[in-house]
């Protein structure tokens, strides 16, 4: 991370490196990761600490409780994290456990906002690829998900199609005339399946979520065992899911801020979730 200088700039860098790490995060990592000078880091640490937004421990520092309820607000409020969980499950079960994953379209990129997996696939779900497959440049394409964002944007499928790319795997499409045709194939139908082509034994399919004018606002996809995926009912079970959730996450805006009072009743499963506000 670049170190701006601000006290904004610097305060998000310590919470950014703090939420991200898989553990508590000494205060000389934290320092070394965000690139500013350790006494700033001790003092905005120490502030923070003490408004509740991180914890200190004697290993070092993670989220405080204040920052994990604010976490918990912003999702109720935005609700498509609640919306998505059970799609994801869903999918996840059909396709005898394959990992399921939803992207949500962030200014114009795809980012990986939530997923349903084994433990046996936690290391796949680490891949470079992930929160954002556009990181990968022009390989991008080799990717249902990136398929489908490449799609959606002239420019970037532009770019993907002139830069070139090295395949993962000898089932890696390496023609352009033949990619051009996969990624108009996306547009047309906001549906990418790819079959070993970014690692042996591994497919992925990948369906696009879109608002009431047509626009892009997420994609839904399952990735895990070819057998698993390339069996019979699995596009139809993702495309209908896919259908299903678009309608949810279209109507899933917050009708009232008295958020403990107002729980949200997920539409496929009635459970109703809330968190309290104070």
């Amino acid at each position: 991370m670049t170190d701006d200088h601000t006290v904004v700039g610097r305060t998000v860098a310590i919470l950014d490196c703090v939420v991200e790490a898989a553990g508590p995060l000494p205060l000389a990592i934290l320092t070394r990761r965000t690139g500013i000078p350790k006494q700033t880091v001790r003092r905005i640490a120490g502030d923070l600490t003490d408004r509740g937004m991180l914890r200190r421990t004697s290993e070092g520092y993670l989220p405080g409780d204040r920052l994990l309820r604010q976490g918990l607000l912003s999702a109720h409020r935005q609700r498509t994290a609640i919306t998505v969980q059970p799609y994801l499950q869903d999918l996840h079960t059909r396709t005898r456990g394959q990992a399921a994953w939803f992207a949500r379209m962030n200014d114009g990129v795809l980012t990986l906002a939530g997923a349903a997996f084994g433990r046996d696939q936690a290391v796949e779900m680490t891949w470079p690829c992930f929160p954002s497959v556009s990181r990968m440049g022009p390989a991008m394409a080799l990717f249902a998900v990136g398929r489908i964002e490449a799609a959606e944007n002239p420019e970037m499928a532009a770019d993907v199609l002139r830069g070139g790319w090295t395949p993962f795997t000898r089932h890696s499409v390496t023609d352009r005339g033949r990619l051009r045709s996969l990624l108009d194939q996306a547009r047309d139908t906001g549906f990418a399946h790819e079959a070993e082509q970014t690692a042996l034994g591994v497919s992925c399919m990948a369906a696009s979520l879109r608002d009431s004018d047509g626009n892009l606002i997420g994609v839904l996809g399952v990735g895990g065992r070819s057998n698993a995926i390339e069996a019979r009912g699995t596009r139809s079970a993702l495309l209908s899911l896919a259908n299903d959730l678009s309608a949810e996450i279209a109507d899933a805006e917050p009708s009232a801020l008295d958020v403990w009072n107002t729980p949200i009743f997920n539409r496929r499963t009635e459970i109703g979730y809330t968190w309290p506000t104070g």
